[in-house]
């Protein structure tokens, strides 16, 4: 019998960064950090992770596609993350996404005072 609170890798999500962005913006923050961290692509003197609005269902399989979408949108309109396009062909929409880090902090020293 598999245990579903166990076999799978988890999305840890710090509920006081969930409050103040918003659960699904913290949940795809946290998932582009990871992924940033394992990534190895530098461009413009930061690290980037790339992926279509499909290929983040698939970490995300319980969001819609608009709902990404939205979520990324949000986020960028809060200026948490960047993106940019460093696709090799320009037919090729792929969305890279980097983390505003210098953002993140000036919100965690919020949360500190």
């Amino acid at each position: 019998m598999r245990n579903l609170l166990i076999d799978e890798y988890p999305l840890l999500i710090p509920p006081t960064l969930a409050e103040k962005i918003g659960l699904n913006e913290a949940i795809v923050l946290q998932q582009v950090h990871f992924w940033l961290t394992k990534e190895k692509q530098y461009k413009d003197g930061k690290f980037w992770v790339y992926n279509t609005y499909e290929g983040w269902r698939e970490q995300f399989p319980f969001w819609s596609v608009s709902t990404i979408r939205r979520t990324f949108n949000k986020l960028e309109e809060k200026g948490l993350i960047e993106s940019a396009n460093y696709n090799s062909m320009k037919i090729d929409q792929t969305k890279w996404y980097t983390i505003n880090y210098e953002k993140l902090n000036e919100i965690n020293a919020e949360l500190s005072k």
